[in-house]
């Protein structure tokens, strides 16, 4: 997947420090848990690509940082 501005698994990860700050082996918590969630995130925007998705996306993603 190329780098892009944004994704699901930006938006759902958007705490990944967080989580790897609390982790007693980030390395093994992001090898293990969040890199496999995020690539079937990534995954799942592919197989459903499509103009509308992306704009949903986008929205979601500027909800996101205004959320905080």
């Amino acid at each position: 997947l190329p780098a892009g501005v944004t994704s699901t698994a930006s938006i759902e990860y958007k705490d990944e420090a967080r989580l790897l700050t609390n982790a007693d082996d980030a390395d093994r918590v992001y090898i293990d848990e969040i890199l496999p969630a995020k690539m079937q995130y990534n995954l799942d925007d592919i197989e459903r690509f499509g103009l509308v998705r992306d704009m949903r996306i986008a929205l979601s993603t500027v909800l996101a940082v205004v959320r905080g």
